[in-house]
């Protein structure tokens, strides 16, 4: 080979070299753009735009151990076993509150587990509620329960004793939380020609301040198998954190309905297939398909969430429609207090409440028994 064909041959290598070097700079730029959370002021709301993976900034932990503590409710007699838990909430102590729907009572057990007290009972007399759909512990150190049947808020002290029940025979409240003025916030059914799902900001006394939100849900005879719900939470500062499941976006709202911040993530939306509809169909209907006259309306997509928790930190911990697969568990994608998405995780079960570093989850034994979990996290 020539003294030419060598450097020929040099020259050539090189080149290959470079064009490689260039080609994957390009590629880390576009990996780097692709993976970059901006956060943006836009006629005055801070809006934070996620990307479809985590992307923790330096420093914020994204990584989650778990450890199991405490297996609550298959151990003791009727009165301190769990018979069908519903909804759970913690208090600073460590106390554990849960719905048991089956003994219509709110129970109540320290952090070993062991049973306090029972707060309620059925009825319609005060202090008394026919059918305790969800609850909330208030900064105020009481207790709001939401009761479906009978449509008003019962309110008690941690101890147990009834203070006040706030009626309101227009309503049929879902979820409910107060905030540390004392306003209540609660999503309702509202039901006539169309039923809508509404967040509405009320005061201590029930009156309504500020329709937050609205969607319909169903409009007769057209069904929706998969409707848009609101879920939501309050931040430190006392405004409201919401969400659509049909959007990928959430809202924080002051005392006066203004937006002050958006979070927002980019996803590709789950595609809902003849098979996926089938298996809708024979959830809800059976083997014999929807009754006759009813229409079914069906979306292109899954929603993009199903339901989320929000710690004491303002940390989001949102239940996404995925068909990614995992072993055993549940997905869950993690915001930090700013709204950055900082970690995808997969946690034992569905989250009931996220408070002080442990999780809380319902789950059932191999005996079909549903137990309240307890879960140390680790960030």
């Amino acid at each position: 080979m020539t003294a030419q064909e060598v450097e020929m041959k040099k020259s050539g290598v090189w080149g290959l070299l470079l064009i490689g070097l260039i080609l994957a700079f390009f590629f880390v730029s576009a990996c780097s753009r692709e993976e970059k959370i901006e956060i943006k002021k836009e006629n005055g709301v801070t809006v934070v735009y996620n990307p479809k993976k985590p992307a923790p900034p330096r420093g914020v932990p994204s990584t989650l151990s778990l450890k199991e503590e405490l297996a609550l409710g298959k151990t003791g007699n009727e009165e301190t076993m769990l018979l069908n838990p519903r909804a759970v909430d913690v208090d600073q102590n460590g106390n554990i509150y849960v719905i048991d729907r089956k003994a219509v009572q709110i129970k109540v057990y320290d952090p070993q587990g062991n049973f306090i007290r029972a707060i309620g009972r059925r009825g319609q007399g005060p202090g008394e509620f026919q059918s305790p759909r969800s609850f909330c512990l208030t900064p105020q150190q009481s207790l709001a329960v939401c009761d479906n049947l009978s449509r008003q808020l019962v309110i008690f002290d941690l101890d147990g004793q009834f203070i006040k029940a706030l009626p309101d025979k227009t309503r049929s409240f879902m979820e409910v939380k107060v905030n540390n003025k004392g306003d209540i916030i609660a999503t309702q059914m509202v039901v006539g020609d169309e039923a809508k799902e509404e967040l509405v900001w009320f005061d201590s006394d029930l009156k309504p301040l500020l329709t937050v939100a609205s969607v319909q849900t169903a409009k007769y005879p057209v069904f929706n198998p998969f409707p848009p719900n609101i879920y939501f939470g309050l931040t430190a500062d006392g405004n409201v954190l919401w969400g659509v499941t049909t959007d990928y976006t959430f809202n924080v709202v002051n005392s006066e309905g203004k937006i002050v911040r958006k979070i927002v993530k980019n996803y590709d939306p789950e595609i809902l297939t003849q098979e996926d509809r089938d298996k809708k169909i024979k959830e809800l209907f059976g083997e014999e398909g929807a009754p006759a006259g009813v229409t079914i309306e069906w979306s292109k997509n899954f929603p993009a969430f199903q339901d989320f928790v929000m710690d004491e930190r303002g940390w989001l911990y949102v239940r996404p429609y995925t068909k990614e697969k995992v072993e055993k568990g549940v997905i869950y994608d993690v915001f930090d207090a700013d709204g950055r998405y900082v970690a995808r995780v997969v946690l034992p079960d569905r989250a009931r409440a996220i408070k002080y570093g442990k999780l809380y989850t319902i789950e059932e034994d191999e005996e079909g028994m549903r137990l309240v979990k307890r879960y140390a996290l680790e960030w």
